[in-house]
């Protein structure tokens, strides 16, 4: 039972902090009785269903960490593999990058021999050529003396027929070096 207390005014109000002991002692009985109630018919089964999802958030929990552990180890795979790739891709630039400057060096030293050998035909050639045109001096220059004695054998020369046959064969020679 509530207990009422009276106002300056006349009103009445309820007291919210007053004891009434057989008013309180109903309320604990009820509260026993639903209590034992609920111990013999919800309680149980409320217990066991806390108890499965305690054991349902602990399987949850770890799964959770072998998975995180399972994470783990594969990343680890991965930094692993990633590390190799990369060590392969440095052994493979290093290797073509020898390779690279093998064949450089190759094309360079058969550009060289090649360039060797065109200037050794050249310096033959041009030896040859110049050994074929001393030769065809000398022929002409035979060819000239003899006919310069041939001329001079024919009359007798006197000194301005020796400076004309002179002149004459120089003029002849100058003529041929010329072709």
């Amino acid at each position: 039972m509530l207990t009422t207390y009276t106002l300056a005014d006349g009103d009445t109000q309820p007291q919210l902090m007053s004891f009434d002991y057989r008013s309180d002692l109903w309320i604990l009985g009820i509260f026993l009785v639903v209590c034992i109630v609920l111990y013999r018919t919800a309680w149980k089964n409320v217990l066991i269903g806390l108890k499965a999802r305690e054991d349902r958030i602990r399987k949850d929990i770890a799964d959770a960490e072998a998975a995180r552990v399972k994470a783990d180890e594969l990343l680890r795979q991965y930094n692993a593999k990633l590390a190799d790739a990369q060590q392969q891709v440095q052994a493979v630039l290093a290797q073509a990058t020898a390779d690279a400057e093998k064949i450089a060096t190759s094309m360079k030293m058969r550009a060289q021999r090649e360039a060797e050998e065109a200037k050794e035909r050249a310096t033959a050639e041009i030896e040859q050529a110049k050994r074929n045109a001393l030769a065809e001096i000398y022929d002409q220059t035979a060819n000239l003396a003899t006919s310069v004695a041939e001329k001079i054998i024919r009359r007798q020369l006197n000194a301005n027929d020796q400076r004309d046959l002179v002149n004459e064969s120089l003029s002849q020679l100058q003529s041929i070096s010329k072709n």
